[in-house]
């Protein structure tokens, strides 16, 4: 099965574009100049496998991952990498058959990891990797310069290679998670031991006051018990007499506006009857009216008795003969006695009919032809006259048969008004009545409510809310001795002031301290049994590393001669299990020479899983007695040996190196390509390289190249099944 299917790479060093390598083979070679970018691909698939040193991707910082652009190629802000696996077994917790793992970092230097385009934490996809016998440090994926890298590793890191290739990795990385949630554990249940002791001292001063509180909430809630069962007998008793009053008052005030609406037509029917009654108006506009004909009768009488005057005075003088001195004198004599006579008299009219009289007298005298031609006149007018005065007697009689008839049906609105008069007063006697009922009712509840309210302020004076009064139930008791609940509650009160106050803060502190003292206590337990679960798991863990590590090491070591023999042509090599050796520090702590000792060691000493691998070697025709006297292609050889050794005992998914074989001659570097080759069935390669051999093992070859733009693009070259020649 072809594991690992497809890496693609955008802006990722020197590939400014996106780039697209299927591995599809079980054997894939990269091939290039130097300087052409081929190892940034092993960079890529270090990233995308979680690699978090930048120096370990051959960078300073992680923003130098992303492409940044030569003179003829602009820059890029973001890099992605995307890994492609086939998932069809299951070797990673999700259901589907392809699993795509990417990761991106931008010019600000965040950078996200994404599962099937859902992001994922480091931590999370270090233990997904482990299970899947993935990582970026081990013998699984090799760098450039690092081909002596199993020989040139301490003795703890080829332990941790082995493991890593046997699949131990992912309980490492559980047990050192659970020996630092131990460590902290052990720190927090000694802060929670000592905040314990400190804290119980005062909580009994606490707890003391707290007894004295409870004594006084049991007499508090008797004085409560008893405070409303006296207060709501009192209050639901004034209730009752309430309800007992009669007639709501609304019901009565609704009563009397219906009589005083009553009332109100019965006054506004009267208010007409009296407009018909009085009738002032029109019987004042009559008596105007008589008033106006009256004088105007009065007027013309005079004016006809002064017309009569002149026409007897004009006809005495028309028989007057031609005057003598004697007639002038006698003329002269009468004339002055009738202005004396006119001196005598008050009315003006008198006055001016005796002038006229004087005035007609001498004009007769003096002209004797114009009398008859005047006689004519006022005798016209005179007939003028009587005319008008028949008119306004006939006006006067009928506005007399008119005021007669008013007075008439006046006398008779009297006597409804009257009626009326009657009936309105009984209306507002009923409503005296209601008034006075109202005002005795409003009266005898105004004494309730003052009683009410004294029960309210006495309730209110003992701290308590007035609505708590009013919701209060009916009591049962069909007679309650007041007197003896007043002594009783009297009594509760004085054991209440010999208690004496109790700090409010003081009893809240203490239920505080309480819960904090049982939290603490829970924690402290809590903390116990985990740490107790932390233990049996980390030793679980750690039984677990070192059975299996033991059971693998043992063929891993048989392998690893066997591969030696090959690559060195005879000798004799084995790895073996460090011996550490413990001594003990002046304060009695056990340690591990050269290491300070883990949470675990200082209680159960120091685990073989942490025990380092060594090597001893026997090379033919030479002796050697440490590594450091090998020479740089004797280390590669024996990493190699090493490494085929592991993949014999337990194949990872797929390697990758990266010119593992530069150092090696050509005999060898054919038996490398040899046993890659042969290891193919079982595991899937990816090897940088330049030697010839190993580039006949692949199946497929990716050539990088790097135009004049500075940007490395890649080509592909597959072999077809042909047998090939050794």
């Amino acid at each position: 099965m072809i594991f690992l299917k497809r890496l693609e790479l955008q802006g990722f060093k020197s590939f400014a574009g996106k780039i697209a390598l299927d591995f599809t083979a079980r054997v894939t070679g990269i091939v290039g100049p130097n300087g052409s970018g081929k190892s940034n691909v092993i960079d890529a698939l270090k990233w995308v496998l979680g690699e978090r040193e930048a120096k370990q991707l051959r960078g300073d910082v992680l923003e130098n991952l992303i492409f940044a652009g030569t003179p003829k190629r602009s820059a890029v802000g973001l890099a992605k990498v995307t890994l492609y696996f086939d998932n069809a077994h299951g070797q990673f917790p999700f259901d589907a058959p392809e699993v795509a793992l990417q990761r991106r970092v931008d010019r600000s230097g965040t950078s996200e990891f994404f599962i099937n385009d859902e992001e994922v934490k480091l931590r999370d996809l270090a233990s997904m990797l482990a299970r899947a016998k993935l990582g970026t440090r081990g013998l699984t994926m090799i760098g450039q310069g690092q081909s002596d890298m199993f020989v040139k590793s301490s003795p703890e890191e080829r332990r941790l290679m082995i493991e890593e290739v046997l699949g131990l990795k992912e309980f490492r990385i559980k047990k050192n998670q659970a020996e630092r949630r131990l460590v902290t554990s052990e720190i927090n249940m000694d802060k929670t031991r000592a905040m314990l002791e400190e804290l119980l001292p005062h909580l009994r001063f606490l707890r003391r006051q707290k007894h004295r509180w409870d004594k006084r909430s049991e007499v508090e809630r008797e004085l409560n018990e008893l405070e409303n069962t006296y207060y709501a007998f009192q209050y639901h008793k004034l209730l009752h007499a309430f309800e007992m009053q009669g007639n709501p008052p609304e019901e009565l005030e609704k009563v009397k506006n219906e009589k005083e609406k009553e009332v109100q037509d019965l006054e506004g029917h009267m208010q007409e009857m009296e407009q018909k009654i009085s009738a002032q108006e029109k019987m004042r506009a009559i008596r105007d009216e008589l008033s106006k004909l009256n004088t105007q009768q009065l007027t013309l009488e005079r004016s006809l008795a002064r017309i009569e005057v002149r026409i007897e005075f004009e006809s005495k003088e028309k028989n007057i003969p031609s005057k003598t001195s004697e007639e002038l004198s006698g003329v002269i004599k009468s004339t002055s006695k009738d202005i004396e006579h006119a001196l005598l008299l008050n009315d003006i009219e008198e006055i001016k009919i005796v002038l006229r009289k004087v005035l007609s007298v001498f004009s007769s005298v003096f002209k004797d032809g114009e009398v008859k031609e005047k006689t004519e006149n006022l005798e016209d007018e005179k007939n003028k006259i009587k005319t008008e005065l028949a008119k306004i007697n006939e006006e006067i009689i009928k506005l007399q048969k008119s005021e007669d008839t008013l007075s008439h049906e006046r006398e008779e609105a009297n006597k409804q008004f009257r009626k009326q008069v009657e009936i309105l007063e009984l209306k507002k006697n009923e409503i005296r009545k209601l008034e006075q009922q109202m005002q005795t009712q409003f009266f005898e509840k105004e004494k309730i409510n003052i009683r009410m309210g004294e029960i309210e302020r006495e309730w209110h004076t003992l701290g308590r809310e007035i609505s708590e009064l009013r919701l209060l139930p009916v009591p049962t008791e069909t007679a309650i001795q007041t007197e003896e609940m007043e002594r009783r509650m009297f009594k509760l009160r004085g054991e209440l002031a010999a208690i004496g106050e109790i700090d409010q803060n003081l009893v809240s502190e203490a239920d505080e301290s309480e819960k904090r003292y049982e939290f603490l206590s829970a924690e402290l337990g809590d903390l116990e049994h985990a740490i107790t679960d932390l233990r049996k798991l980390i030793k679980d863990l750690d039984g677990k590393i070192i059975e299996d590590f033991k059971i693998a090491f043992k063929q891993i070591n048989e392998e690893f001669n066997t591969y030696f023999r090959l690559m060195f042509g005879g000798g004799k090599a084995r790895m073996f299990i460090e011996k550490k050796k413990k001594i003990e520090s002046q304060d009695g702590e056990q340690k591990v020479e050269g290491e300070e000792t883990s949470a675990v060691s200082k209680e159960e000493g120091e685990s073989d899983s942490t025990s380092g691998v060594e090597i001893e070697l026997n090379l033919p025709k030479k002796k050697i007695t440490n590594l450091d006297m090998l020479s740089g292609g004797e280390k590669s050889l024996v990493s190699v040996a090493a490494l085929f050794a592991l993949i014999a005992v337990s194949p990872p998914p797929f390697l990758v190196l990266d010119e593992v074989d530069a150092p090696l001659d050509e005999s060898n570097a054919r038996r490398f390509a040899d046993l890659v080759q042969n290891f193919s069935k079982k595991t899937q390669f990816i090897i940088v390289t330049h030697n010839r051999a190993t580039m006949e093992a692949a199946d497929v070859l990716y050539g990088v190249t790097m135009a004049d733009d500075g940007v490395s693009k890649v080509l592909s070259l597959k072999f077809e099944e042909t047998p090939k020649a050794r």
